[in-house]
């Protein structure tokens, strides 16, 4: 549910775990474009508030809308009916349909932004897990850092792992590994022209002065450059880690980086492998849509390296921690 381009399948096939997807559940037609660039035609159930009843499978997965919780959005709410993160009642009521029918799932995993455990929407969530339990499931949920899992991006998102209770099987979340990919690894070598500033941008960053309202103010952060324009936009060394990766190539959120002695945003490709999707991912996906979607769809998407880690957890390794 809310595929987008597919991270979850991504991990599998990295795995080499067999599946077969028995369906996905996306309304934007993009995202759905590059999705079956990069896996090929599947069945696709469409808008998930229009489904009657899933079939089954063995798991579920569902990194519902964030907009309304994140604390880039307007924090409207989980409101069943009336906004976009409020769709998590539309799982509900496909997992209910899937409990009557005895046919749920073996286990559902759940991604989304921090916020969602965080004070404002922490009594949200609470009720969400206890409505997993009384459908008969146990969860486990743990704020992840994609850098703790091979990316280097400062990512935090929280995962919840759900067990259907008569499995009896436990689950412990995975150790972090240690980073050996650096956000400079990631970069393109020779990015094109249009992802940098112009020549007259960039002199202009250099000669305004603190009073000027729209100057960039050059910086020092822990001995790395960081520029920054009015407290909006930021610009990161590539030494460090690369920030969470948002939806929008350009605008107030963009990712920008020194290179080369000079200032430019993350290209879409960049983008795709700091989400550890690989180049011939991207290439596909480019092949049918443009950079303004390609971007969305990366900063929408799960990072594959956290999500092979879950699954190789659940999926392939024994566990015996106790249930907490």
């Amino acid at each position: 549910m809310f595929s987008g381009i597919g991270a979850f399948r991504k991990a599998l096939i990295n795995l080499e775990i067999p599946y077969r997807i028995v369906g996905i559940s996306e309304i934007d037609k993009f995202a759905i474009k590059s999705y079956e660039a990069m896996y090929g035609r599947t069945r696709n159930y469409g808008d998930i508030s229009e489904v009657e009843k899933l079939d089954y499978a063995d798991l579920w997965t569902y990194g519902f809308p964030c907009q309304d919780i994140s604390q880039a959005g307007k924090q409207a709410g989980i409101i069943k009916g009336k906004t976009r993160s409020g769709l998590l009642y539309e799982v509900e009521r496909l997992l209910e349909k899937s409990v009557e029918s005895n046919e749920s799932p073996k286990y559902l995993i759940m991604e989304n932004v921090k916020a969602l455990v965080g004070k404002k929407f922490r009594l949200d969530f609470n009720r969400w897990v206890w409505r997993l339990n009384e459908l008969g499931y146990y969860t486990w949920y743990k704020v992840i850092n994609a850098a703790d899992y091979g990316i280097p991006q400062k990512r935090e998102r929280v995962i919840a792992v759900s067990i259907r209770k008569d499995l009896h099987q436990q689950f412990k979340f995975p150790s972090p590994i240690p980073l050996k990919f650096s956000f400079r690894d990631a970069l393109e070598e020779h990015p094109d022209s249009k992802y940098f500033l112009s020549n007259e941008m960039y002199r202009f960053c250099l000669e305004a002065t603190s009073s000027e309202k729209r100057c960039i103010q050059i910086a020092r952060l822990y001995g790395k450059p960081m520029w920054k324009r009015d407290n909006i936009a930021r610009v990161y060394s590539p030494d460090g880690l690369c920030p969470t990766i948002v939806t929008n190539g350009g605008g107030h959120h963009e990712v920008k980086i020194l290179d080369k002695s000079n200032v430019r945003r993350l290209t879409p490709k960049e983008c795709f492998r700091l989400m550890g999707f690989s180049d011939s991912d991207y290439e596909k996906a480019h092949s049918v849509c443009s950079d303004t979607q390609l971007y969305k769809q990366a900063g929408n998407s799960i990072v594959v390296g956290v999500i092979e880690a879950i699954l190789k957890q659940l999926l392939c390794q024994g566990v015996n921690e106790e249930h907490r």
